[in-house]
């Protein structure tokens, strides 16, 4: 009978072990997979609000940064562009995607992307630490100017045709409409009048912090208030 004890003793021991390294590696593969984070559908990040973390599209890897903890990812022409911080907490944009695309910061904050075929985007992170398009529906978002204070102007082209002038030449026209953003304001507005010129891009600066001004081709100049 002792002899019997003395083999169930060690038997039931090595039993409570095993059991105790399966609840281990359940618990362990539990918590690993914490760290996949669905952050929009189709979007993954792992592992979530790590240093050098690592954005994936359908599963499929897009980009790692070992300086930023990635957070944020939209898709963008040719490519997607991606949010993270860095060790200061500071937010950074960035882009992966086709090599001919530019993508660079500009005043303000904000962002441009120019593809090698002309399209035109114009993007920030917005006061949600989202990353924003400020004209998803436009590949001819162009000229932003910051005030230096607390909102940016910007314009698109809404269409482009050949018109006859007054003197009888046949000269194409563009119309543009301009668009306001403000510092920690998520909505960007539009400004309801239109603007026509023969050359593709409006010359916009701030005359003051409420006064944008725009020059046309022919240099004459028109101010709109904005408060």
């Amino acid at each position: 009978m002792l002899k019997r004890i003395k083999f169930i003793v060690p038997t039931m021991i090595s039993l409570l072990f095993a059991f105790a390294l399966l609840a281990q590696t359940s618990e362990k593969s539990e918590n690993d997979n914490d760290g996949i984070k669905e952050i929009k559908p189709g979007f993954q990040v792992f592992p979530d609000g790590k240093m050098g973390n690592t954005l994936y599209a359908d599963k499929k890897k897009l980009v790692t940064r070992e300086d930023l903890i990635l957070r944020d990812v939209v898709e963008a022409p040719e490519g997607y562009v991606y949010y993270g911080v860095n060790e200061l907490d500071e937010g950074v944009l960035g882009y992966t995607g086709s090599e001919t695309t530019e993508f660079s910061e500009i005043e303000g904050g904000f962002f441009t992307l120019v593809t090698a075929e002309g399209k035109r985007r114009l993007y920030r992170i917005n006061p949600n630490n989202k990353i924003q398009d400020l004209l998803p529906r436009s590949n001819t978002a162009s000229g932003l100017v910051y005030n230096n204070a607390d909102k940016a102007a910007f314009f698109h082209i809404t269409k482009g045709e050949t018109i006859e002038t007054d003197d009888g030449r046949q000269r194409y026209q563009y119309t543009f409409k301009i668009h306001i953003v403000k510092d920690g304001v998520d909505k960007v507005t539009h400004l309801p009048e239109t603007v026509s010129d023969f050359r593709s891009r409006l010359r916009m600066k701030w005359i003051n912090r409420d006064t944008l001004q725009y020059t046309l081709s022919n240099d004459q100049k028109e101010t709109i208030v904005i408060k």
